[in-house]
């Protein structure tokens, strides 16, 4: 019997994943270790040219600052998904680094404590990231993203820098839409310069103007509940965060800590996220096949929201006469399915 994925927040309701306690919580001990460990962080900013704030808010969000429990073995947690999970092509060679890792002394294998999945460290690498990014930044001799701090924040920032992070750009601007916008325009195959979504009438929020200098970068409408939460404009660095863990809706709640921690005050959205409707995954994933099966376009068929997702459940809810909202409904998928 193959292992049942142990179920992840960033993959649920919007919604749920923003609640304000935590961002609150997150940030005000993130703003802790920031004082803490200023010299540390500023040489790790100044040599990698990723805030400190970036990666103190993935350091909390990964293992809430190394207070975590990673209770499995990073081996066996690896092994089990390279031969019995839903990806075991891509952990395959994940077991391999781990052995390496292993071999080579970096770790022995009771340090190697993992998540479910088998990422380990402070900041949740899994062994192929080790092998591409982690440094010896404290000077011992030894890359040590298990008892290290230093080592496991600039790994983190070497992470970031080394896939494409821009030290010019935020992450995103938060904008706000016209009325009647057409949320199909949202992903990065539909990317625009940020002159350009102004003539659409796309604006930062708060009255806040866009940095002059900055009005020719290529940009990306994002919008991880649909019409029923907060609008982004989001730059090269937004996907950069999403190549550290696959979601919109993680690559958001990173920034807006960081911006919080960066800031010392608390970072409203001027969005609100609204309730949505709930699915199983096999539901989206039976919603996804038959949408594919019509000659749509879903990107992934694998049971997410993705933004390609959100994209045909706008084209089909025009088609069908509903309101325009580019997220699930019961109204949208029960007509779909028939």
């Amino acid at each position: 019997m193959k292992p049942k994925p142990k179920p992840q927040a960033e993959f649920g309701v919007p919604q749920n994943y923003f609640k304000a306690s935590s961002l609150n919580a997150l940030a005000n001990s993130g703003r802790a270790k920031y004082r803490q460990l200023a010299p540390t962080l500023k040489a790790i900013e100044e040599q990698y040219g990723v805030p400190a704030s970036i990666v103190v808010a993935i350091w909390g969000r990964e293992t809430g600052f190394g207070e975590a429990a990673l209770p499995h073995d990073a081996v066996t947690a690896i092994a089990t998904q390279a031969f019995m999970g839903r990806r075991p092509d891509e952990f395959r060679p994940q077991l391999i680094g781990a052995l390496k890792i292993i071999e080579l002394g970096h770790a022995t294998r009771k340090m190697m404590k993992s998540s479910w999945a088998g990422a380990m460290g402070h900041t949740q690498f899994l062994p192929g990231d080790f092998e591409d990014y982690a440094v010896d930044f404290d000077g011992d001799g030894r890359r040590d993203i298990w008892r290290s701090v230093p080592d496991a924040l600039a790994s983190a920032g070497n992470s970031l820098r080394s896939q494409g992070w821009d030290g010019k750009q935020p992450w995103a601007y938060e904008v706000t839409l016209p009325k009647n916008f057409d949320c199909t325009r949202q992903g990065p195959d539909q990317a625009l310069p940020i002159k350009e979504w102004i003539d659409l009438g796309v604006q930062r929020v708060k009255g806040r103007p866009f940095p002059k200098d900055r009005l020719g970068d290529w940009t990306f409408l994002v919008l991880p509940a649909g019409m029923k939460g907060p609008a982004f404009l989001a730059t090269t660095n937004f996907s950069v965060l999403k190549l550290y863990n696959n979601s919109d809706v993680y690559a958001i709640f990173v920034g807006h800590v960081a911006d919080m921690i960066a800031y010392d005050t608390p970072v409203d959205f001027v969005g609100t996220w609204h309730p949505v409707e709930r699915f199983t995954r096999g539901r989206i994933l039976e919603f996804q096949k038959v949408l594919v099966s019509q000659g749509h376009d879903v990107g992934k068929v694998d049971g997410l929201v993705g933004f390609k997702t959100r994209q045909t459940i706008g084209k089909e809810e025009k088609a069908r006469g509903l309101p325009l909202t580019c997220y699930p409904s019961h109204a949208l998928i029960n007509q779909v399915l028939k």
